[in-house]
């Protein structure tokens, strides 16, 4: 899914109180659950979902009714009959623009989509007429659309059949369309301020889907006091004025008043004829505004719904393959389809109708208004009062489409297959507010989805029925999930022999009898070779760019809050605990908060390598009211770490995971409990191989296992992340469990999941605010829910595998590490103060696996991706393990020092990742004095990893990936002192040297049986994390396995 930083707004409760007091129960308004003062309806909302939440209150409290979202109303519109009542039959009365505070901000209530009373209708009326001027419903617009469609379709055929995400060409066309309108003509694909254009309509919409947006829009302060992604949006809207600005002063330059060009020149002209009227609304800001709103109503929407029916055509080829089927009846492989053709084409028509009725675009529209005191269904509605209207619920009625879940175009057709209209169809709203290019867009709609099916046979990377449709965001639109899809040319636009370009490589292809008889019946001799499984490579410049754009704003969903804090009580806490002991110099901190505004909760290490240039290497920071010690650079670290390793050894406050185990387990405990275990799971983990010839031999074999299920995907493109997951968690459960998962044990995957997703979540920058106010995870929605099910669902699993080993367990033969620690249940069962307690054990467990699997299998995929991106040091390290082992015998541990090079390259991937940036918060144990200061018992230390493994004094050019960076001059192995990926001193990772040996003997073995392909060209490819939180996660991405 928007990474968000949060924010703690402190309110005077009596002021707002009273402020809500006045507001609440103003006029006879519908029912509705049951307000908080200040903050209304919102935690009764879920804001990743609202049109679902609606729909659950309107089987409470009816078709109307109200909600707070702070202290105003909304009366919320659901079903047709009120909307259509609302709308149509009262169109003027609910013909207002509800308050929509981003666009307020920016637009300042001029433009046609965002305004009100006169400067609305004028400008709407002005818009009307001159777009039907300019052709929007006639001919002439549609010869625009055609012309466009061909360049669209030209530039699918650059793709090369090979793999794409669509995004960026889709919305190349409609928003050329509207550039053409507009401005007067096209841009070329590659114009650098088109790609900019597009990337900004596209982010805007991304951003104003967020959860983070509903908050704001309920909290408008948000918008003008706090940080956030709605400043990003802001940004955008001043860059995309400044650029219309030159547009206009281009066009006034050359206006020519009584031959308008374009949409500009009418409105300049217009400007001019009412220069002397001071009421008059054709002013140079409502320009900007109007133009702003055509452009992002005019691209996104329609460039959406094209990817959105894509993606919709690949889940059911079927109704794609009935398409094509009408397209050749009616229209051919030649000529250009026509809207003339739709009246012929009812399956075509019924199909886009249901692509708009099942992505249901805009699920709650934009907020209406009532424009005047209104009596509605015995109800009284205050003139003012928005009003949302739930168009999901119109669109998705059981009762006019039958299974609304489904994607059917019978819904739009009759018993005999003729097109069935429907009132119900309200995809562009309805009434006097209805979408005001709702001709243009059906029509590019029709001819852009007609022209690519005409021409393209549309192949996915993986079985329909594996293809998820649901949105990835349903906010302001429901923006699909990002995919990629290959155009494959019919083979009838070019006869039956002909050359297709997989990558750089051509194919020729032979289609239909007679073609593939004379080739392989009558040249049998010659046409007898076997070709080489070729590898889809090397997508257009300009997609790759669109598809990093999409990655990097791709991000997690997160649920944003309001605190409301008692601001004197809170002040007295913090008080008490600011000034304690000598600490660190540091930023200010702010009461209650403390220095979390001035940290990037998106990427803290950035934030830390900026204090410590004006604070030192040792500073404070106040996360919340609880202040943290910082540590930076080798220096410091190593000082407090190594030298004084037990007066740092204590664990620091991690909230989510002391809800989650309760100060239980070997990572997080403290204390005795922690040394216990700690020297307890290193004996254990020894016993059963840990560091020695056994366990090589068990990930030799997991390795060939591995190896084995990469041959599987047949060289074929495939996402690694599942697979390099497997090989690490089978080695735990061995351990563990005595015994290792089939890839394909349904337990076995639910468990890597839930891995997954924790890991995931715990480096959003939701979390990191969670730790700084502990209070959210206690009493607010969001991710961090997710954490705790996901940890209950695997302490559930391990439970049940512990009864069935105390139902077989012999306390003279242990096989497992539950075994073992069974055992010394049993010989301390009589010990009150023992720590091997079921509940210890489970917690332990869960956290072996976790620390054992994800953290391996992430290092694996970032250096898969580093070597993709690398190509010259892959072909090194596959020169050296062919020197060294060859192709047929299993790579051992023994051989890793005879492999410089390729030891080099593990800690370099190690250090250049940077797993952990700021690893598991320490604690000192007791009071104590460092570098001059004082830092009480209990005071958090933060551990920046990252100014180690990226100090440019040890590492020359530490942002780049190099393995001469642990080379010598004569080109061996050099140690340092400065890696400390496994962290360091006494709470450095317990399982080090198994990761070490995984590393080495599964990326070897890979190496060695397989050529590593990407789908992009190298330097395209992107080695930014996606998360860089807790941990430092590589972006997605998929490669081919070609057996070497």
């Amino acid at each position: 899914m928007d990474p968000v930083v949060v924010l703690v707004i402190c309110l005077s409760s009596l002021l707002l109180f009273s402020l809500w007091k006045q507001s609440y129960g103003k006029g006879k308004l519908p029912p509705g659950p049951t307000p908080l003062p200040i903050i209304g309806n919102i935690l009764q909302l879920d804001v990743k979902d609202i049109s679902r939440s609606l729909h659950n209150f309107s089987k409470a409290y009816g078709p109307v009714f109200t909600l707070y979202f702070g202290m105003k109303p909304t009366v919320v519109l659901h079903g047709y009959e009120a909307i259509k009542e609302a709308l149509i039959d009262l169109g003027e009365e609910f013909s207002g623009r509800g308050h929509f505070p981003v666009a307020e901000r920016t637009n300042k209530e001029f433009g046609v989509v965002f305004s009100n009373g006169k400067i609305w209708k004028e400008t709407r009326r002005f818009c009307l007429m001159t777009l039907r001027n300019f052709g929007m419903g006639k001919k002439s617009i549609e010869n625009r659309v055609q012309e466009e469609a061909c360049c669209l379709v030209e530039e699918l055929r650059k793709t090369d059949a090979s793999p794409c995400d669509p995004t960026f060409i889709l919305a190349c066309a409609p928003c050329n369309v509207i550039c053409s309108i507009i401005f007067q003509n096209r841009f070329d694909y590659t114009d650098e301020n088109f790609l900019n254009l597009i990337g900004i309509l596209s982010e805007n919409t991304q951003i104003l889907s967020t959860p983070w947006m509903q908050i704001c829009s309920t909290f408008p302060m948000l918008l003008d006091y706090f940080p956030g992604s709605h400043n990003k949006l802001f940004n955008n809207a001043i860059f995309l004025k400044s650029y219309i600005l030159g547009k206009v002063k281009d066009h006034q330059e050359t206006l020519d008043i009584n031959n308008p060009r374009d949409f500009i020149d009418c409105f300049l002209i217009r400007m001019e004829q009412e220069k002397h009227n001071q009421q008059s609304d054709f002013i140079l800001e409502n320009l900007l505004a109007t133009i702003s709103d055509l452009f992002g109503a005019g691209t996104e929407t329609t460039s959406t719904t094209l990817k959105y029916g894509l993606l919709l055509m690949l889940k059911y080829p079927e109704v794609a393959a009935k398409v094509q089927e009408e397209i050749d009846r009616v229209v051919g492989r030649h000529r250009r389809p026509c809207m003339q053709d739709r009246g012929s084409m009812p399956y075509t028509d019924a199909v886009i109708h249901e692509i708009l009725r099942y992505i249901d675009l805009i699920p709650m529209g934009l907020p209406h208004a009532v424009t005047r005191d209104i009596k509605f269904r015995d109800y009284i509605i205050p003139k003012g009062t928005t009003i949302m209207t739930s168009l999901s619920s119109v669109l998705y009625d059981s009762k006019e489409f039958s299974n609304p879940e489904m994607f059917d175009p019978g819904h739009f057709l009759d018993e005999s297959g003729n097109f069935k209209r429907s009132d119900y169809f309200m995809a562009f709203s309805a009434g006097k507010r209805i979408c005001l290019g709702e001709g243009l867009a059906r029509m590019e709609v029709f001819l852009y989805l007609t022209t690519i099916l005409q021409k393209f046979t549309l192949k996915s990377l993986v079985d329909p029925k594996h293809i998820d449709t649901t949105p990835v965001v349903n906010g302001f639109a429901s923006l699909p999930p990002s995919y990629q899809l290959c155009f494959i040319p019919f083979s009838k636009a070019y006869g039956p022999v002909f050359t297709l370009y997989f990558g750089m490589k051509p194919t020729v292809t032979f289609h239909e009898y007679e073609a593939v008889k004379e080739a392989l019946i009558d040249l049998g001799e010659e046409i007898s070779g076997r070709g080489s499984c070729l590898l889809l490579d090397k997508p257009n410049k300009g997609l790759d760019r669109c598809v990093c754009a999409k990655e990097k704003a791709s991000m997690d969903p997160v649920v944003v809050l309001v605190l409301f804090l008692s601001s004197l009580l809170l002040f007295s806490l913090w008080k008490r605990s600011y000034g304690k002991g000598k600490l660190p110099p540091g930023p200010t901190p702010l009461p209650i908060i403390g220095n979390i505004l001035h940290v990037d909760v998106k990427d803290i290490s950035s934030s830390l390598r900026n204090f410590s240039k004006a604070y030192g290497p040792v500073f404070t920071l106040y996360f919340g009211m609880k202040p943290t010690v910082v540590l930076h650079g080798y220096e410091a670290i190593k000082e407090a770490l190594v030298d004084l390793g037990d007066e740092f050894s204590g664990r620091g406050h991690f909230p989510i995971i002391e809800r989650a185990n309760k100060e239980f387990g070997v990572v997080f405990s403290n204390g005795q409990t922690w040394k216990e275990l700690r020297r307890f799971s290193l004996m254990t983990l020894r016993n059963f191989g840990m560091g020695k010839r056994s366990m090589e031999d068990r990930i030799q074999e997991e390795a060939r296992r591995l190896v084995e299920e990469l041959r599987k995907t047949n060289a074929s493109p495939c996402d690694p992340t599942f697979i390099l997951g497997c090989a690490p968690c089978n080695l735990i459960c061995s351990i563990i469990f005595q015994n290792r998962f089939d890839y394909r044990d349904q337990n076995f995957i639910n468990m890597m999941e839930k891995f997954t997703e924790n890991l995931s979540i715990l480096s959003s920058p939701w979390m990191q605010v969670c730790n700084a106010f502990p209070i959210l995870i206690d009493y607010f929605p969001g991710s961090h829910n997710k954490i705790l099910n996901n940890i209950a669902y695997t302490k559930n699993y391990v439970l049940e595998k512990v009864k069935e080993h105390q139902e077989t367990l012999d306390i003279n033969n242990p096989r497992d590490f539950i075994d073992c620690f069974l055992i010394k249940m049993e010989q301390e069962k009589h010990n009150q103060q023992t720590q091997f307690t079921t509940e210890n054990l489970l917690a332990t467990v869960g956290d072996l696996f976790a620390a054992g699997t994800e953290t391996t299998s992430t290092t694996l995929r970032y250096g898969l991706l580093l070597l993709l991106k690398h190509p010259e040091v892959t072909a090194k390290v596959q020169e050296e393990i062919d020197h060294v082992i060859g192709r047929h015998r299993s790579p051992c541990l023994q051989d890793k020092g005879s492999m410089p090079y390729t030891d080099a390259v593990v800690h370099e991937i190690q250090r250049y990742i940077d797993l952990i940036p700021i690893t598991m918060p320490h604690a000192v144990t007791h009071d104590i004095k460092f570098r001059n200061y004082l830092i009480p018992e209990g005071t958090n230390i933060l551990i920046s990893l990252s100014s180690v493994l990226h100090d440019n004094k040890e590492f020359p050019n530490p942002e780049m990936f190099d393995p001469g960076h642990f080379l010598d001059e004569s080109g061996n192995f050099k140690k340092s002192d400065y890696f400390m990926a496994f962290s360091t001193g006494k709470r450095n990772c317990v399982g080090e040297s198994l990761a070490r040996m995984e590393l080495f003997l599964f990326l070897t073995a890979i190496l060695q049986k397989f050529t590593l392909k990407p789908l992009v060209d190298p330097k395209h490819i992107d080695t930014t994390p996606v998360a860089n939180g807790l941990t430092s996660l590589p972006p997605s991405y998929q490669l081919c396995f070609i057996p070497a």
